[in-house]
């Protein structure tokens, strides 16, 4: 099912910021206009929007600006009034997914190879002198400084005389 709207969003507020963010404050009143007004749970702004919002520098946006909108599934495609709307195809969000999950392997793996290593080691390897990377043990004993031991055997002898 495709809504299609097209709306006038007034940019006014933006000119209540300070002079360096009006254009970003621009695209998020056009963000929340058309998340409000389009019922959707995300919303995918446009380049021409964009290119639009940005032309005058970030000190100048336009007052307003005329969006043509497009609801499918609960996310709004939104593009400048006269473009063409672009929507992602399905082989494009699965390369973006596979891309994605790949990258958080990469950064798992390399986590697991810092835990391996000493302080000493990283620098050294990062020098880039070649190191062998040694396991650490799994379980480290806890030992606790006799201080504290002796404070604890005390505490159980009065607890004897009591």
């Amino acid at each position: 099912m495709t809504d299609e709207k097209i709306f006038t969003i007034p940019l006014r507020k933006a000119w209540r910021s300070s002079r360096n963010k009006r254009a970003n404050k621009a695209i998020i009143i056009i963000h929340d206009f058309l998340k409000r007004h389009m019922k959707g749970d995300v919303v995918k702004i446009g380049q021409g929007i964009n290119e639009e919002v940005w032309k005058s520098s970030r000190q100048n946006p336009p007052r307003r600006i005329r969006v043509h909108a497009i609801k499918e599934n609960d996310i709004v495609y939104a593009e400048i009034l006269g473009k063409e709307i672009k929507k992602a195809s399905k082989e494009e969000l699965t390369k973006k997914q596979e891309k994605k999950k790949a990258k958080l392997e990469k950064i798992k793996e390399e986590r697991k190879e810092r835990r391996k290593m000493s302080i000493k080691e990283e620098i050294e390897q990062e020098e880039g002198k070649k190191v062998e990377v040694k396991e650490r043990p799994s379980e480290v004993p806890e030992t606790k400084p006799k201080q504290e031991e002796e404070r604890e055997q005390e505490i159980a002898k009065e607890d004897r005389k009591i």
